[in-house]
């Protein structure tokens, strides 16, 4: 999978491949094997390759604040235009249609079911994550694709939730 992101305000590309319980990802170029262990709702282990590092991760609206020892990081998702034309709520749709976790969570309700039409600001799917529920909403006119996630199922950051097909009018 391929993702954008800003980190600090610089954007990066970033792809990850599962590979058991180690992920490889390559970040502008550069691999890292990882290897992530929630330790708590707001806490990740992560070995990164071989270097063991604890990270803290906060979530404020859309902005995602990561804290590895005394290095503090602030991720956000590049915002699609009917974000910033002022569409609210967590919204985490690309260009393309998908709909992605903001961060690991548990899926707790999915509002929509494939085929079904949703309009910019429709809620799809509500995912927890640091006890605060998040609600991922439409960014456009669509049909719903494919439905990948249940209520009930533990997603990670940025792991594909729902696809959308863009309708016109």
């Amino acid at each position: 999978m391929e993702y954008d992101f800003f980190l600090d305000g610089k954007l990066h590309k970033v792809s990850l491949e599962v590979k058991g319980e180690k992920q490889v990802a390559v970040v502008d170029g550069k691999r890292f094997e990882i290897s992530p262990y929630r330790v708590s709702s707001q806490a990740i282990s992560l070995l990164i390759d071989g270097k063991s590092y604890l990270a803290h991760v906060a979530r404020d609206g859309e902005k995602t604040f990561v804290a590895i020892g005394t290095n503090r990081f602030l991720l956000e998702e590049p915002r699609q235009e009917s974000e910033r034309a002022g569409v609210k709520g967590g919204t985490a749709a690309k260009a393309e249609g998908t709909i992605k976790a903001p961060m690991p969570g548990l899926v707790i309700k999915v509002n929509v079911a494939e085929g079904s039409e949703v309009n910019p600001g429709d809620g799809l799917v509500v995912v927890e994550a640091m006890k605060m529920e998040h609600e991922m909403r439409s960014g456009m006119k669509a049909v719903v694709e494919k439905v990948h996630v249940k209520p009930g199922q533990q997603v990670d950051a940025f792991q594909v939730l729902v696809e959308l097909k863009p309708v016109e009018g």
